[in-house]
């Protein structure tokens, strides 16, 4: 599963799945979170805009939670 895939999965609970995939893979995109390699500094980053983003819809306790989740490798399937 790729970052914006996984950080949709994880917002369209609370947003929607049209509204989470249009912001995973826009602020991937804008943080140059591509395929390959990426920088640490610059999931930091994108997980900080997540988070700041969140607080307005779902208060900032569960917006660190929802962030810190988009970046926990999801669990495997058979």
């Amino acid at each position: 599963m790729s970052l914006p895939e996984q950080i949709a999965r994880v917002l369209t609970p609370e947003l929607g799945a049209s509204v989470a995939d249009s912001v995973a893979r826009h602020l991937c995109a804008k943080h140059g979170v591509l395929e390959g390699p990426v920088d640490v500094d610059r999931l930091r980053d994108l997980k900080e805009t997540i988070r700041r983003g969140l607080v307005a819809f779902v208060g900032a306790e569960r917006a660190k939670t929802l962030a810190d989740e988009c970046f926990e490798q999801p669990p495997a399937t058979a």
